[in-house]
């Protein structure tokens, strides 16, 4: 029997008035992301590695209820400065994927496409979010929170709108 499920792709845009080598540098440069990256009240410190092609990086995102998360990003294409390209997971403290702390069934890897295209004197950022190899059930439970997960990248890009005026 053949597979016929079509894998659900969050996508969300927005504008950001800064000239897109700047955009592509606040996600290629891991001391630039761990400014704004993560939702709004929530810290992001890099532990390890580097954001490069082949690369991986393990980081640790402090939430405002006190709590932790760790995730790791391995870093599949980076085109200056038009797309960053990486597969997500959820992580330990040493760096292995793991399954995702709050929910039963969700991806155990989300494949991250950002590109980026001039827009007047701004930058236009496309993100996408994939599941790479979930099972219908992490395919279902990804598809069910995609309201939140605009809520949740929009508060990121309202931090980085904020990181790239500073």
């Amino acid at each position: 029997m053949t597979d016929t499920r079509i894998t659900p792709v969050f996508m969300i845009q927005r504008r950001f008035s800064a000239p897109i080598e700047r955009v592509f540098d606040a996600w290629a440069d891991p001391a630039q992301m761990a400014a704004w990256a993560g939702p709004t009240g929530a810290q992001l410190t890099v532990l390890s590695g580097e954001i490069a092609e082949g690369a991986t990086m393990h980081a640790r995102q402090d939430t405002a209820d006190g709590g932790a998360m760790f995730t790791i990003g391995r870093y599949l294409e980076l085109r200056r400065p038009h797309r960053l390209v990486y597969d997500q997971s959820f992580a330990d403290e040493a760096g292995n994927v793991t399954k995702a702390p709050f929910f039963d069934h969700w991806p155990h890897v989300l494949r991250t496409e950002v590109d980026l295209a001039e827009d007047g004197d701004g930058t236009r950022l496309t993100l996408r979010w994939t599941p790479i190899g979930a099972t219908p059930d992490e395919e279902a439970q990804f598809a069910s929170i995609m309201d939140s997960m605009t809520g949740g990248w929009s508060g990121s890009f309202d931090k980085l709108d904020a990181f790239l005026a500073g």
